[in-house]
């Protein structure tokens, strides 16, 4: 079915180009008829086996290949009006005699009139390739809306299609009608190129764009974390992407900042690790300390028990045992609250076990020497 109806359209579109120009004899046609009207009729019977004379004569238009369609300027500037528009000169009982102007009017309206399926043809140009972009538009947009892409992306690429499906479309039906477009598009294709090289850090975000929504490092609604931000996704577009962090703020970050450093998406697992980190004292028991910070995260149900909480020595400082205490969560969110939470109940469940947290000294060491000596006596003639 599909088949027949492109047939249906296709074929009388392609033989309407390849016809002779209308143009041409429905002007020797009208041009014709008045000739023959005033003409004397004959006082004697034509002989026998004579052509009889014909009212007007249809002439074999050249070939599609030997002579190029004519432009609607073209087409106007050849009739009587358009020669009288470049300047032609006429006489002034021309322009008195109400036939002149009827015969220019004439003239124009049967040049009109050869143009008119020209015209039929680029307007079912148009009409072919916007049920195209229809069509595209439907997929594109009904695919991402499966996927959960944000709105303002499946909007973009919908105007992505539409501009240039409709540009081809554009294209094809002014050179059905003649209209000579080399010359615009090198004109276009100059202004693309210097608006590229004016707006190239814009160009360089709408690519980045592209390939945050092709490869997905993050989504709407994943919490990430980069460059000491830690929030929710809100929206990407074609140009930034934004965050809401735990503040309340809107953070806007270019697409090739978020491509082009360090991000964590803490939505990426179904699990997220917490590490709170916190130091004690060399000659306190490691042991010990261990078994207050995993007595603190028991009878929490917000942390998963698979796998397990864990407390290893992740630093042996310059004052201090550095441990942390590890454990894992299933609500991302909470990553941040929780860790500010178990920093501090570790610090009062260490004090409460004895174990002290100690903080960076610095101890001097003074040795007993003669300009010592000789230092120590003058102080003590000056406070005298």
């Amino acid at each position: 079915m599909l088949q027949r109806i492109l047939i249906v359209i296709v074929v009388p579109l392609f033989s309407s180009l390849a016809m002779a120009q209308p143009m041409v004899i429905a002007k020797e046609f009208l041009e014709a008829q008045p000739a023959a009207a005033t003409q004397p009729a004959p006082t004697t019977a034509p002989a026998a086996g004579a052509a009889t004379p014909s009212t007007f004569i249809i002439t074999q238009q050249p070939t599609a290949g030997s002579q190029q369609p004519m432009t609607l300027t073209q087409v106007l500037a050849n009739t009587r009006l358009g020669k009288l528009a470049q300047g032609e000169q006429v006489s002034l009982n021309d322009l008195r005699d109400p036939a002149f102007w009827i015969d220019t009017v004439k003239d124009l309206v049967v040049a009109l009139v050869g143009f008119i399926p020209r015209i039929i043809v680029a307007l079912m140009f148009l009409l072919i390739f916007w049920v195209i972009y229809r069509a595209i538009r439907r997929v594109l947009v009904g695919s991402m809306a499966k996927a959960h892409i944000d709105p303002s992306i499946r909007d973009m690429l919908g105007h992505l299609v539409k501009w240039s499906v409709m540009g081809f479309g554009v294209v094809i039906a002014c050179n059905q009608i003649g209209v000579q477009i080399a010359a615009l598009l090198t004109g276009v294709s100059i202004i693309g190129l210097a608006i590229g090289f004016a707006a190239q850090e814009t160009l360089a975000n709408f690519i980045a764009g592209v390939v945050i929504f092709w490869d997905k490092p993050f989504r709407v609604g994943d919490w990430v974390e980069i460059d000491g931000v830690f929030g929710q996704v809100q929206r990407v577009t074609f140009r930034s992407t934004r965050i809401l962090d735990l503040d309340g703020d809107a953070i806007v970050f270019p697409n090739t900042y978020m491509l082009s450093h360090k991000l964590a998406n803490h939505s990426s697992h179904h699990l997220t690790r917490v590490n709170v980190g916190i130091g004690i004292a060399y000659k306190d028991s490691i042991q010990a300390a261990r078994e207050v910070l995993l007595g603190l995260v028991k009878a929490d149900d917000r942390i998963v028990t698979d796998p397990a909480p864990s407390v290893v020595v992740d630093e042996c400082a310059s004052s201090s045992v550095n441990l942390k205490l590890r454990f894992w969560i299933a609500e991302e969110s909470l990553s941040i609250k929780l860790r500010y939470e178990y920093l501090e109940k570790a610090k009062e469940a260490l004090d409460r076990a004895g174990i002290s947290i100690p903080f960076p000294h610095m101890q001097m060491l003074v040795e007993d020497t003669p300009a010592l000596d000789r230092f120590s006596g003058a102080m003590l003639k000056r406070a005298s």
